[in-house]
């Protein structure tokens, strides 16, 4: 399971360069290939962030060490955290707002998505491990 979960980091690091590199010499003309890039992002991102919260979800807390609980706690806060943040982002950029400032929602993209790498990072560091640990997990 903790396989599925490195390589939705790995399909989400590629629709994020996809995308990246789509903008760099696209405009607001160009909206309807991105747009459709930008909604396979935010569906493979919705349905990772729910399987690494089921997993998440499924450690016997109780069990766990505190170092391991605040890693949990802090998991959690984080991915709550980005959550909004990317709510945020998307209710923010509609198509006429991006279509009015092309270059700052191009930096606004660019920003959002390392909050993601960096986010992702620190889950294959600290959670990745405690989740792959060979664990009893009720479903």
């Amino acid at each position: 399971m903790i396989t599925e979960l490195t390589q939705g980091h790995a399909d989400l690091r590629v629709l994020m360069l996809d995308f990246a590199r789509a903008m760099e010499g696209a405009s607001p003309d160009d909206m309807p290939t991105l747009a459709q890039k930008r909604i396979a992002f935010s569906q493979l991102f919705r349905d990772h962030m729910a399987r690494e919260e089921a997993m998440t979800s499924a450690l016997p807390r109780a069990d766990l060490p505190p170092e391991q609980e605040q890693v949990v706690r802090d998991h959690h806060r984080g991915i709550v955290a980005l959550f909004l943040r990317y709510s945020e982002h998307v209710k923010c950029w509609t198509p006429a707002q991006i279509a009015t400032d092309w270059p700052t929602y191009r930096k606004a993209v660019l920003a959002l998505q390392d909050e993601l790498r960096e986010r992702m990072a620190w889950e294959e560091a600290h959670l990745h491990p405690l989740l792959g640990k060979d664990r009893r997990i009720a479903a």
